[in-house]
């Protein structure tokens, strides 16, 4: 086993907090950015582990937070912790059967929100099983047996007075062994009951150390932006990993607002998924849009040429040229300030990735699943296949098994499932591998590919199997695309929902913001005409069964909200197929391709 620096993650947290050079954390609130000092993230969530404890939180029982990212959310999972208990990370918008299925299966009696008014109706229903419910947002309404955070905290300080209680948290951070849980994190709802993969603290902290060895953060220099749920795995390690160096963090509220965040505290580091890069992306190429004569040349020639050079390669004059006139600009544009941005949960455009290379910005892909705590490989500046997810972390082994499916094994992956014994006897090799379900290659230098994922393959009604991944990942590739969701299971042949892109819509059809119609775009024949070009070009590369025969466009917003996003902002398969049952129908009663 791996050696540890902390036993535990309140270890981790305190010992920061300890720390003479540690900045503390800031929340976005109101536009403005909020300051919690060392002291009070130490002691609040003294505060909170006592209160907690008073309110009849046992070992083994968990604690539900249904909030946005903010420094309250760490806390209160730091304080449940303390109390040898685990935090049931909840979504607002999972159906209330999910949600209720979660709360049973991890025994969740206490639960944490922002504001009661963020919750789905279904889900406000269900208040009344829980013994208590902590509201963090003070404006919101109080549920019976409901209370405000402020006032939890001003339970929790009046014990803290007692030395006793001291002592308490003290030992009970003591007694934390690395092997206990520190969460149940339920994956994979949208089929089937959802799955709770049980988390370590050995499993995070192994993680997290892992990865100083390719990521260097200083205290002293560096800020960290905080931008997607922590509620996710992904981002939830990035703030531990960010804790264990003892940076600054902050935390965003929302990734529509990633542009305009970067500006106002120019971070250097954060961790992203595909789509705030795209965001990205688009809001720097902006500019060529606005401007006029020479200068909108300049600018586009220059957006090309960053898209389709290698920025493996030394730079030639014409990049040292236009990286005075533009990309400087660029980077300024968001912040200027940045030295690592790691994006994970899907692949990324690759002409997209090389223009972010080659403008200056340090993105690095990484791979990895919620049940290895999740990171299994990332590059990094010093060790980069672009078109790769990266090397495998040190600590863990990594191999291809049958049907090239990639194949897991270290201190940083679970023991398994909560209460599911059976799935657990099969999710893992002889030797003790885990099977992750994603198919890839690995290359003679060690750098890991996906291909695909096994339990994503569609079958069509000839018996023939459709890889939907790299096919909707071309799709995408397209800048009128925003995603695309590729339809094949019993079917005669492949279909694809297509959700329009508006800003490339918009830049094509060469119409200002405020004068933008939706309806129109996808009736207009450019834009048509564009994306069938695009589809033509995919279908010539492919197998005559995975050929894109029809496809539908959609000009609906892809959001979270609205259910048909994950936290990490992939398509719901399920859910869009149900949604979109009609015009799924319509592609195939149609006279046939």
């Amino acid at each position: 086993m791996e050696s540890l620096k902390f036993n535990s993650l309140p270890e981790l947290f305190f010992a920061t907090c300890h720390r003479e050079n540690f900045g503390g954390w800031y929340q976005r609130l109101n536009r403005a950015w909020a300051h919690f000092s060392k002291e009070t993230l130490a002691k609040d969530t003294q505060a909170v582990a006592l209160a907690l404890h008073s309110r009849g939180v046992q070992k083994g029982e968990s604690v539900g937070i249904i909030a946005g990212s903010s420094p309250y959310w760490i806390m209160a999972d730091i304080a449940t912790q303390i109390n040898h208990a685990r935090v049931v990370p909840l979504f607002p918008n999972i159906s209330s059967e999910n949600f209720n299925y979660q709360c049973d299966d991890a025994t969740v009696r206490i639960l944490i929100v922002n504001n009661i008014a963020d919750l789905d109706d279904s889900l406000r229903v269900t208040l009344s099983r829980f013994s208590s419910i902590i509201c963090i947002d003070s404006a919101s309404m109080l549920p019976d047996k409901g209370i405000y955070w402020k006032d939890l905290l001003v339970e929790g300080y009046e014990l803290l007075q007692q030395e006793a209680y001291q002592t308490w948290i003290k030992n009970q951070i003591e007694s934390i062994n690395p092997d206990d849980l520190f969460s149940i994190i339920y994956t994979s709802g949208s089929t089937g009951r959802p799955k709770g993969a049980e988390l370590s603290h050995r499993n995070m902290i192994v993680q997290i150390q892992s990865l100083l060895d390719l990521y260097t953060i200083d205290p002293e220099k560096d800020t960290c932006l905080t931008i997607l749920p922590v509620a996710h795995v992904f981002e939830r390690m990035a703030v531990y990993f960010y804790t264990l160096c003892g940076t600054t963090i902050y935390f965003a509220d929302s990734p529509k607002n990633v542009a305009k965040i970067t500006t106002e505290i120019k971070p250097s580091v954060m961790v992203v998924v595909p789509r705030i890069l795209e965001r990205l992306f688009e809001s720097m190429t902006a500019a060529a849009e606005k401007a006029r004569g020479p200068k909108r040349l300049l600018i586009k020639s220059a957006i090309k040429l960053a898209k389709l050079s290698n920025p493996l390669k030394k730079r030639n004059h014409a990049m040292k040229f236009y990286d005075k006139l533009v990309y400087s600009k660029m980077r300024k544009a968001i912040g200027g300030n940045f030295k690592l941005i790691v994006s994970g949960s899907s692949a990324l455009n690759k002409s997209i990735l090389r223009f972010l290379l080659n403008i200056g910005l340090p993105v690095y892909e990484g791979y990895g699943l919620t049940e290895c705590s999740p990171v299994v490989s990332a590059n990094c500046q010093q060790s980069l296949c672009i078109g790769s997810v990266g090397k495998p972390l040190k600590h863990l082994q990594v191999k291809i098994g049958e049907n090239n499916e990639v194949l897991v094994k270290g201190d940083s992956v679970f023991a398994g499932y909560h209460n599911m014994p059976e799935l657990n006897a099969d999710i893992f090799t002889a030797d003790g591998f885990f099977k992750t379900g994603d198919q890839g290659s690995i290359d003679e230098n060690g750098f890991l590919s996906l291909t695909g994922r096994i339990k994503e393959l569609l079958k069509t009604s000839t018996g023939k199997y459709v890889c939907p991944n790299p096919i909707e990942l071309e799709i995408s590739r397209h800048p009128l695309v925003e995603q695309a969701l590729v339809i094949a299971n019993d079917r005669k042949f492949a279909s694809a929902l297509i959700w329009l892109n508006p800003e490339g819509a918009r830049r094509l059809l060469r119409i200002s913001k405020e004068d933008f119609r939706m309806d129109l775009a996808l009736q207009s024949l450019r834009v048509r005409e564009s994306i069938l070009r695009h589809i033509t070009r995919i279908n010539r590369k492919l197998n005559h069964w995975e050929k894109i025969c029809r496809w539908a466009l959609i000009g609906d917003e892809l959001t979270i909200e609205s259910g048909l996003l994950t936290p990490t902002l992939k398509i719901r398969r399920k859910i869009a197929e149900e949604r979109y049952a009609d015009k799924i129908e319509g592609m195939y009663t149609a006279t046939n391709p």
